[in-house]
């Protein structure tokens, strides 16, 4: 055989295969690129941590993370707790500059069989600050799926005795049977009556907030109020021994009322009348009444100065006199009194009266005629006799 054809058919033969190698290699790296493309290996992502109670049972990697509806991202990582689940978002960096940095989040499910999926839920009042990589946020809730449900029932049926449980059944058919309509007027009325009472919830929260701080009090005065007690039933047994002599007082109370009873009512109208007229003395009582106070008051330090000057120096009583011009005769229309002083009570200089001060004189319109203005000279002509002022009457006063 030829030698330079062999060696032809050996190089054809190597260049087929490798042929084939090559295509077979470009395939794998293309399946391979459009695996990372599809995982987004060449796309930048931005990392969020997710705290969550847990990650419920149908929440895997690959899940969606969304905001209002809008996809923004997958679920990279789920790492499990003995408090929890810490879940790993990667999430589209121009995508997360929408979420707030307030949101929260929440595990939903798009059905109730359905895979879950992480919500960022916005608040009411969003901040104007967007989520920043690597920030933790914590999940408020996540969906109940069908299968913890019945999990959580199975529980509860494997620690119930069937024949109890078949027992308790059959007595409740047998008090429902023939009552559906009234069993459902009943719901109907309580779906009444809890709508009514919804809106009051919380003030029932605060009335029974008020309620523990009210048990609070009464845990701490129950010894009074057992003392109390104690001394109520000692009181009550004292009644019950001098329960005859109880009567007597009832019955003298009795004759006492009638009595009083038969006076008020003789001298109703004259007491009303005397109340009506106290009552212009006693608002001026009620007007002065500061005053009265502060004079008091005044005169009270003043005592022991009084005791000094009166009978404490002395074994009697030490006064000076003298003879003093005597004031004007009473001069009828000029003297006759006026009611017109005006200003209300005044206690200036009674109670914090300064040393060697004097309070300011107080001029007020209460004569009929010229100001009063002391007698300086002595006068013994024009001043009626005693027996005039006797016998004659006062000017200006009818005998």
């Amino acid at each position: 055989m030829d030698t330079s054809r062999i060696v032809a058919a050996l190089q054809g033969g190597l260049g087929r295969k490798l042929a084939a190698l090559t295509m077979v290699g470009l395939l794998i790296g293309l399946v391979a690129f459009a695996f990372a493309l599809f995982q987004g290996a060449f796309t930048t992502t931005a990392q969020v941590l997710v705290d969550a109670p847990r990650s419920g049972l149908v929440l895997d990697p690959d899940a969606k993370v969304k905001v209002r509806g809008v996809e923004i991202g997958r679920v990279a990582e789920i790492n499990l707790r003995d408090d929890g689940a810490q879940i790993l978002l990667e999430v589209d960096p121009e995508q997360l500059k929408l979420v707030p940095s307030n949101a929260g989040v929440d595990i939903r499910s798009t059905t109730v069989f359905g895979a879950k999926y992480v919500n960022f839920v916005v608040p009411e009042q969003p901040s104007s600050s967007s989520l920043k990589p690597g920030s933790t946020v914590a999940a408020s809730s996540v969906t109940v799926e069908f299968n913890t449900l019945f999990q959580h029932l199975s529980d509860v049926l494997a620690q119930i005795e069937p024949e109890k449980l078949n027992a308790t059944l059959t007595a409740l058919g047998t008090a429902l049977e023939g009552r559906g309509d009234k069993f459902g007027d009943l719901l109907v009325r309580s779906d009444r009556y809890l709508r009514e009472l919804n809106p009051y919830l919380p003030t029932l929260q605060a009335d029974l907030d008020k309620t523990a701080a009210v048990t609070d009090l009464y845990a701490e005065v129950s010894d009074p109020l057992l003392r109390t007690v104690d001394n109520a039933t000692g009181t009550s047994q004292t009644i019950s021994e001098m329960q005859g002599q109880l009567d007597n007082v009832l019955v003298n109370v009795i004759g006492l009322s009638d009595t009083v009873g038969s006076v008020l009512r003789e001298n109703e109208h004259d007491l009303v009348t005397a109340l009506d007229l106290l009552r212009p003395t006693t608002a001026l009582l009620f007007e002065y009444a500061p005053a009265l106070s502060c004079v008091i008051n005044g005169l009270g330090p003043l005592v022991p100065i009084a005791e000094d000057m009166m009978g404490g120096l002395l074994p009697g009583v030490g006064m000076n006199a003298s003879v003093m011009p005597g004031s004007q005769p009473y001069s009828y229309p000029n003297d006759l009194p006026k009611v017109n002083a005006t200003g209300g009570p005044r206690c200036e200089g009674v109670v914090d009266r300064v040393p060697e001060s004097h309070s300011n004189y107080l001029v007020t319109d209460t004569n009929q005629g010229a100001p009063y203005t002391p007698n300086t000279q002595y006068e013994f002509h024009g001043v009626p006799k005693v027996f005039q002022l006797l016998l004659d009457g006062l000017p200006g006063v009818t005998r």
